[in-house]
């Protein structure tokens, strides 16, 4: 089996191997990006997490077409679904899906 060798993959290697020799570890850096990791629920995120909630479950309550022509064969589904409302699950699921991004996503940040 032939392959064609210019030399590029050594090139690369030795590229790499020449920056990773030139990396200085900053322990302060490190410390200051730990340091953020811990403290990701600040008060203006528990804020914009609550307006977005409360944003999509008023959204959500105009979603009634959604809901609409939903049938359970389960009793007692049907009955829940008859007495809370279809509106009022749907509402209830967006909010709880927008609260999920809002405590999820905030995490990911550094």
């Amino acid at each position: 089996m032939m392959t064609y060798d210019d030399g590029f993959d050594a090139r690369l290697s030795a590229a790499f191997e020449k920056a990773d020799a030139e990396i200085t570890p900053d322990i302060r850096f490190t410390q200051r990006i730990e340091s953020r990791l811990g403290s990701v629920m600040n008060p203006r995120t528990m804020v914009l997490g609550g307006a977005g909630a409360s944003g999509s479950a008023l959204a959500a309550t105009q979603l009634e077409n959604l809901a609409d022509g939903v049938v359970f064969n389960n009793p007692i589904l049907t009955q829940v679904f008859d007495m809370i409302g279809g509106q009022s699950i749907v509402a209830i699921v967006f909010a709880l899906m927008a609260a999920t991004f809002v405590y999820i996503l905030p995490g990911r940040r550094a």
